[in-house]
């Protein structure tokens, strides 16, 4: 008898499914239990089959991941099974650690297996008391504490080629969104997986409207008298290859999206009551001091601009994201007097004072990882997680980000078409609302450098010129750095491509903000810029303004679009000054590109003291489809073999005596020093 209970114990161990108990770690607690009754809980098969991807896996297998959810009246739980395989040595010690997040303020974590297999046999891993929750607040350094906790688990002795399965459940869900989820299955992985697994229960006759991606199939629905469930599977799936550097509407992975069928009507009647009328609530004594000046401001835009730069630049972004207010704005008083606040807290903020200036505003939702391809999913609440300010102009739409620090500019002509197809939180809104670029946006960098004879050297000054969002990136930095610490930095580049360098002076910042143009003037001394090679003098340049744009993708041979570069104008002038009687060794040069995504002509002519250089980059579209990428990245490479051009020069035989003499002079010297 007793050995027959030992066996039973035995087997409860090798399935790993924990004894009912709470444990406290931290202030927070989690508990150990049964996998949940409504999960349909599967074996797992002895051995990878030797005809599925991943067979001969030298570094991870994925064996499951299964995700079973009850959204039912009543039921509100997230079971999770994980099963995962370290192939190599050096991949041991992700494999022995794993933590869970989960939000302490309206979820409880439920474990039900931590276990290893070894050599066919399964051992329990879980020990309670040895798990650790942390507040991790991953996100703190971006500015949002968003109150998440993290379980985390050490699972000893943990070995390649071991097989480790975790199961757990969150029950409970964010109460502000009030049922608004949606469901999300990706069907590949960077690492072969051999069963996936997505299942959802809701109530008897929910309508489900779903959205697919990359050959995704379609999920399967059924219905009882009890549940309607949605399942999508994938099986023996091979790893897919991330090729990086992808438009922000476009993820390369089988996915589908599910929910319960709703309209965007539905999501922005959920979001209205968020964003309560505040016309007749009282604002800080200051702020109505500034709205009444403001009001005496003509022009609809310029108040815009005004009030737009305020929250901008005085209001700090910072989220508290903790329970509900993950969602729900903080007052708009309050997050003036506290000078701080998160993207809705600053949108909310905004509306408010604009309503106060005659201009009808409303918050607009955004989903900043998918942009445009937002633009199918099935509607939701959770499909968002961002608010920017819809403003209207004489009847135009003008989108500005309140988050968007030192920007500068008229707000009707920035560009934030990349935030694709927004959903604006207006009464009577049942669509999706694209964001459109303007057509006269201000947008590139010009830089012109001028070397000048300077006794042996050259006297080198340059003029840099940041147009539209690069002016917005270069004012931001210089508000975040010292001018020395920078003009330093640009010596430091100089002194790399010339040797030796002096700097004449700091930097000379001028910055147009209303038209949001930043011009940065840099003058240097380079000490011996010349290459010699017998008679003749080489300077190498380089089209340090199109460096950055023209820049190679990380991968070319491609199944996914490109992302190439925002669309403006990059140009790079040099002029040169060679010493008296030097003969330039190069003639009139021409040189064009044109492709669909960018023109590109390089000029270069000898003038009578040196020579003139001009890059022109005019870059047309963000993106390149799949179709063109091997055209657009030979033109790409076409581009930068122009990009770095060499200046040569016939030196007379005077320049040359000097040279020997100047080297000679160097060489006694340096044998005087050595010698004291």
């Amino acid at each position: 008898m007793l050995r027959w209970m030992a066996m039973v114990l035995a087997f409860g161990l090798a399935m790993g499914s924990a004894r009912a108990d709470e444990f406290a770690s931290g202030g927070f607690s989690f508990r150990t239990g049964e996998v949940p009754a409504f999960v349909e809980d599967r074996p797992l098969p002895s051995e990878w089959p030797a005809a599925a991807p991943g067979a001969q896996d030298e570094q991870w297998r994925f064996w499951r991941y299964d995700r079973q959810v009850d959204h039912r009246p009543g039921a509100d739980v997230a079971y999770t099974d994980y099963v995962y395989e370290p192939r190599s040595q050096g991949n041991i010690a992700d494999a022995g650690r794993f933590d869970l997040s989960f939000n302490p303020d309206y979820q409880q974590l439920t474990l039900h297996r931590v276990e290893l297999r070894r050599n066919g046999r399964w051992e329990s891993r879980l020990k309670p008391k040895d798990i650790s929750i942390a507040r991790r607040e991953r996100q703190f350094e971006q500015d949002i504490a968003d109150g998440l906790v993290a379980a985390l688990i050490v699972i000893e002795d943990v070995r390649a080629g071991d097989v480790v399965r975790i199961s757990w459940s969150v029950t409970g869900s964010n109460p502000i969104l009030a049922g608004q989820f949606s469901e999300q299955a990706r069907l590949a992985f960077s690492h072969p997986i051999l069963d996936l697994r997505l299942r959802a229960y809701y109530a008897p006759g929910t309508q489900i409207a779903s959205h697919l991606e990359n050959g995704a199939p379609a999920p399967t629905v059924s219905t009882s008298a009890d549940a309607t469930v949605v399942e999508v599977r994938a099986a023996a799936v091979d790893r897919l290859q991330d090729e990086g550097d992808y438009p922000v509407w476009y993820q390369p992975y089988p996915l589908v999206q599910f929910a319960p069928r709703r309209s965007w009507a539905d999501v922005v009647a959920w979001a209205l009551p968020l964003y309560p009328d505040q016309s007749g609530v009282a604002l800080p004594a200051d702020l109505e001091q500034r709205i009444a000046q403001w009001k005496k401001i003509g022009p609809a835009s310029e108040r815009l601009q005004a009030a737009l730069r305020a929250v901008q630049d005085e209001v700090r972004y910072f989220g508290v994201e903790t329970g509900t207010s993950s969602h729900r704005p903080r007052m708009p008083n309050e997050v003036w007097t506290r000078r701080f606040g998160d993207c809705k807290d600053k949108t909310w903020l905004l509306v408010t004072v604009l309503q106060r200036l005659g201009i009808r505003a409303m918050p607009a939702l955004v989903n900043t990882d998918r942009g445009r391809g937002t633009q199918g999913y099935a509607p939701s609440a959770d499909v968002f997680d961002h608010v920017i300010v819809r403003a209207e102009l004489d009847d135009r739409a003008v989108y500005v980000d309140p988050t968007m620090r030192l920007q500068g500019g008229a707000p009707e002509r920035g560009d934030l078409s990349g935030y694709g197809f927004v959903l604006p939180v207006a009464a009577g809104q049942a669509a999706l609302a694209e964001v459109l670029a303007p057509v006269d946006a201000l947008e590139g960098v010009k830089t012109h450098e001028h070397y000048a004879v300077d006794g042996d050297g050259l006297r080198l000054e340059v003029t840099s010129e940041f147009a539209g969002m690069s002016a917005d990136q270069t004012r931001r930095a210089l508000d975040e750095e010292r001018i020395e610490d920078r003009g330093r930095r640009y010596t430091e580049y100089y002194g790399k491509r010339y040797g030796a360098i002096q700097s004449l002076q700091p930097p000379v910042v001028e910055d147009d903000r209303a038209r949001n143009v930043i011009r940065v003037r840099e003058t240097y001394r380079l000490g011996a810029p010349w290459q010699r090679e017998g008679d003749t003098r080489s300077l190498d340049l380089e089209a340090e303004a199109l460096s950055a744009v023209s820049a190679l993708p990380d991968r070319t041979d491609r199944r996914g679009p490109l992302y190439f570069a925002r669309p403006g104008r990059y140009v790079q002038e040099v002029s040169v000054e060679a010493p008296a009687g030097w003969v330039p060794r190069f003639a009139r040069e021409d040189e064009r590109i044109d492709s669909k995504a960018f023109g590109y002509k390089r000029t270069l002519e000898p003038t009578e003291t040196g020579a003139r250089l001009r890059h022109e980059l005019d870059v047309r579209q963000r993106e390149v489809e799949v179709a063109q990428v091997q055209a657009h990245v030979s033109d790409l490479r076409k581009l930068r073999e122009g990009s770095s051009s060499r200046l040569r020069y016939r030196a007379p035989a005077s320049a040359e005596a000097a040279d020997r003499e100047a080297r000679l002079r160097s060489l006694l010297q340096d044998a005087m020093e050595g010698k004291q």
